[in-house]
């Protein structure tokens, strides 16, 4: 086991995962460690070098894995709870529970765009709704979406080792959440659906804007995540040349955590 130590990462609260450690997670880490102000992300032995600045480092003696699960803490996220499967949770009124541990595909519910999202999904109320995450990773949105009653839930995620660990977390959670695999706008999914969430960044919420809008209902609401605040102007300005060819998506909210965004447009008729 070694560890990736990133200096300086930690620049907000505690608990709340910024980029360099949505970039550990990314890269394969099985743990994700605060050190202030430092951030230590746990590799296997050989695994590569992740796409943030730092430096490898001994891991020392002891089970620094199980230690950092052990330390995890449940991420209530409204009308969600995203909890790991050794923790007790205790929840309010019309709450619901994903049990999802970390693994090989990003998505916990402490990174702030994926609270954005699950709060999210809660306030648009999803029951007997047709739902697609796209970029899917660990399942998580679309899980959630399933047990606050959507009709459908599907996910799509362009990398093929995220696909066996969301359907193990579908299955774990028995939820009837669905996953496909392949480039979003090249794979074949049957629209149209009435909620779209996508945990992306803003370059490619602007190239998928279109296919947004061509699977999504009249009505539909898409809640459009993963966007660094100082990029958002990207997806705004893409809006507004879109609606100047072909309108119909309207931007009705916007929620910040940290220094993410999420953007939700509404499809008119």
């Amino acid at each position: 086991m070694r560890a990736w130590r990133v200096p300086g990462a930690v620049v907000g609260p505690l608990g709340d995962e910024g980029p360099a450690a949505a970039a550990l997670w990314e890269a394969g880490a099985v743990g994700v460690w605060w050190v202030v102000p430092d951030l230590l992300g746990y590799f296997p032995d050989g695994a590569r070098a992740p796409a943030v600045d730092g430096a490898w480092e001994d891991a020392g003696e002891g089970d620094h894995v199980a230690a950092y699960l052990a330390g995890l803490r449940p991420v209530d996220a409204g009308a969600v709870v995203v909890a790991p499967t050794h923790a007790q949770v205790t929840l309010r009124a019309g709450q619901q529970v994903v049990w999802l541990d970390p693994g090989m595909a990003f998505g916990t519910g402490h990174h702030e765009t994926t609270r954005l999202a699950l709060e999210a999904l809660g306030r648009v109320d999803v029951a007997g709704r047709r739902v697609l995450d796209v970029g899917a990773g660990s399942g998580v949105l679309a899980i959630a979406a399933d047990r606050l009653g959507a009709v459908e839930a599907w996910g799509v995620d362009v990398d093929p080792e995220t696909l066996p660990v969301a359907r193990a977390n579908a299955r774990a959670n028995r939820s009837r959440a669905r996953f496909v695999e392949g480039a979003f706008g090249d794979v074949s999914l049957a629209g149209p659906f009435d909620v779209v969430v996508a945990n992306l960044y803003a370059e490619l919420h602007v190239a998928f804007l279109e296919a947004y809008a061509g699977l999504a209902a009249a009505g539909a609401d898409l809640l459009l995540t993963g966007v660094l605040a100082p990029r958002e102007a990207l997806v705004r300005a893409a809006l507004v040349a879109r609606g100047a060819r072909a309108p119909g998506l309207d931007l009705v909210d916007e929620r910040r955590a940290g220094e993410w965004c999420l953007l939700h447009l509404r499809r008119g008729a």
